[in-house]
């Protein structure tokens, strides 16, 4: 700073310094002093204007940054994720070693102008070690702390748009500890993110566990989908999906000897991302990304997966870094590094030995990936039950291949597929035959009952029995385990089932025809089928979209189209039931005749029935015939998928 001190002693006093040298007249010299003095007031205002963003651009930051490595000017700092990466060519250092530091931007994002890097060590201002530019036309060092020619600081040299900048690092002859490599970048002069561009930590192998991060909930870390399959690879789920709508997305990006993990997943509790050696859960590397509710924050545990106990805990970590967090609208998300192989994954391996017989998952190896999710208490995960996932192949995480789910497991087609054809198919033929077929067939006899009742009978006795059989397979699936945080299709199912048994057992014990209080049963009979028929609907419609099932969207469509086409059905039904039949007959819809002689010889009350039969006819054909068609595409989905 003497030179500027200098200009300024110079600039200042000069006027006055000519007036006593040359003896001017003192009015001449009043009025020559005074613009002389405003002129060069307004030069040193101006040149306090360009110190003031100088490091912006043009010529870098100067020493007086490298405590806080702020930019003095434009308005505050960016609270958003940046959009740049720090990249280091070795995960561990010995003292002297040099690395390769790489600040580039990600994705499309915008160039930037200015930047400010250093070494530093965990809670930590002190800046470690020596850069060496390796391009003077666009970098030069910065001599921080009271060391002369410490050069243990970074920045630029012009204001030259950048995407990105490679310097070179040694390593202090005596190691110091885990270091991190953090960056100011600057985009414009109102844009720029202040030492939140991160390195994952350079390992000191002599040294303790990693520390790690725990993010408020608050603030978005912005975990996209931009970039799969080109710039990194992903797993998505729904296929294709893009967060925060995805139910599981996991996306991997190595850099030297390191993978950038990015987790996301609707979620109130946990996101899980598992490496395993197959398909199944068991013996796997676990990264837990959970949500705190209790203390607001999202963090990452690195854990190992013997089965089917509680994953236990590595308190090293497992060799990751640079984690981060968030929980935004009932999606948790997280990021951090992994290690491929370095000092910290030797110690993993070492106390895996004992469940695994001393298997080791090196990333530059290829294995399945896995996803779970589930809730929380505190920070303990809950069991998953089918909120898992896993990809169809083994990943390549040196490669930035979009992979995709292994399909849904066979127990769960089948669960989804009787579910279907319970409540597409059975339940719906059932429910119209009693509604507007029982006069249809007046003299005749089916399995020695009248015709419609035979038939109703027989649907909703298949529903229930389809409905049973569903229930215990999706069950089995979750080894018998299920909650209400289980979701709302879990729920909703639950309730489907206990509607379907309620209705024949009201059936069995329903009083005769010619009770007073017959009409309570009636009510009660079509109430309980009527919900229990909605919400058989409203269950597959929310099963649909499961990560487990995974069915595309036109399955939905065709859902939907399923549904327009009962509607349609029944209204038809609806308006030829009016037109045919007297008030007494509309009100005998409602009856539910018994089993013990009357549904086979009682005589029917009220309204002529003899015309329109053939139309009934044709319109429950052409329905039944449109049904199977949506019934067999769902299914055919079903078992595709």
């Amino acid at each position: 700073m003497s030179w500027l001190k200098e200009k300024w002693r110079g600039f200042f006093f000069s006027p006055f310094h000519y007036v006593c040298s040359h003896k001017l007249p003192l009015k001449y010299s009043v009025h020559h002093t005074r613009s002389s003095a405003v002129r060069m007031l307004g030069v040193i205002v101006s040149l306090l204007a360009l110190t003031a963003g100088v490091w912006a651009y043009p010529s870098g930051a100067p020493a007086t940054a490298c405590l806080d490595m702020t930019p003095q000017h434009g308005p505050s700092e960016q609270t958003s994720t940046p959009s740049y990466e720090l990249v280091v060519s070795n995960d561990t250092y010995a003292g002297g070693d040099e690395i390769e530091v790489t600040l580039r931007r990600t994705g499309n994002s915008a160039q930037f102008r200015g930047f400010f890097i250093q070494a530093r060590t965990p809670g930590s201002t002190d800046a470690q070690g020596q850069f060496t530019t390796v391009d003077s036309g666009t970098t030069q060092t910065v001599n921080c702390g009271s060391v002369a020619n410490s050069q243990n600081g970074v920045t630029h040299t012009g204001r030259s748009d950048k995407t990105t900048v490679t310097v070179t690092w040694t390593a202090p002859a005596n190691r110091v500890g885990h270091i991190q490599f953090r960056a100011t970048v600057v985009e414009t002069e109102a844009v720029f993110w202040v030492s939140e561009v991160k390195s994952a930590y350079v390992q000191d192998p002599t040294a303790g566990p990693l520390p790690t991060q725990a993010t408020s909930s608050g603030q978005d870390i912005g975990v996209t989908s931009s970039g799969c399959g080109s710039t990194k690879g992903c797993y998505q789920a729904p296929t294709n999906c893009a967060p925060p709508a995805c139910d599981y997305f996991s996306s991997w990006q190595t850099s030297g000897n390191s993978v950038l993990f990015e987790v996301s997943g609707t979620s109130n509790g946990f996101v899980a991302v598992g490496i395993s050696d197959d398909n199944m859960m068991g013996s796997d590397d676990i990264y837990e990304c959970v949500y705190d509710s209790d203390t607001g924050s999202t963090t990452v545990f690195s854990t190992w997966s013997p089965g089917k106990t509680r994953p236990e805990r590595d308190s090293t970590q497992g060799g990751i870094s640079a984690i981060s967090g968030s929980y935004v609208n009932g999606v948790v998300s997280c990021k951090f590094t992994r290690a491929i192989n370095d000092a910290a994954a030797g110690r993993r391996k070492r106390q895996s030995e004992k469940v695994n017989n001393g298997r080791f998952y090196n990333l530059r190896d290829n294995y399945y990936v896995l996803m779970s999710k589930g809730s929380t208490s505190g920070n303990t995960i809950s069991y998953h039950a089918t909120n898992r996932v896993v990809s169809s192949s083994k990943v390549d995480f040196q490669s930035n291949t979009q992979v995709t789910g292994a399909g849904s497991p066979d127990i769960v087609k089948a669960h989804g597929s009787l579910m279907m054809i319970a409540w597409i198919c059975t339940a719906s033929v059932g429910v119209l035959m009693a509604r507007f077929f029982k006069h249809l067939w007046p003299e005749d006899t089916l399995c020695k009952e009248k015709v419609w009742f035979a038939i109703h009978r027989a649907m909703m006795i298949t529903t229930v029995v389809l409905t049973i059989i569903a229930f215990i397979l999706i069950m089995t699936y979750n080894n018998w385990l299920w909650a209400f945080h289980a979701g709302a299709h879990a729920i909703v199912g639950i309730i489907v089932v206990i509607l379907a048994l309620i209705n024949p057992l009201m059936a069995l014990a329903r009083p005769h025809p010619d009770q007073p209080k017959r009409f309570i049963f009636n009510w009660a009979h079509w109430g309980v089928g009527t919900v229990a028929r909605i919400l058989g609907v409203v269950a597959i419609f929310l099963g649909m979209d499961l990560a487990a099932l995974d069915l595309p969207p036109a399955a939905t469509f065709i859902m939907v189209g399923w549904v327009i086409w009962h509607a349609l059905a029944e209204i038809v039904l609806e308006i030829h039931n009016c037109s045919t039949s007297s008030k007494a007959g509309r009100a005998e819809e409602m009856e539910m005749d018994n089993a013990a002689g009357d549904t086979k010889s009682k005589p029917l009350r009220g309204g002529n029935y003899s015309g329109g039969h053939n139309i009934r006819k044709g319109i429950l054909g052409l329905y039944v015939f449109g049904m199977l068609g949506f019934l067999i595409a769902l299914l055919v989905y079903v078992g595709l998928n």
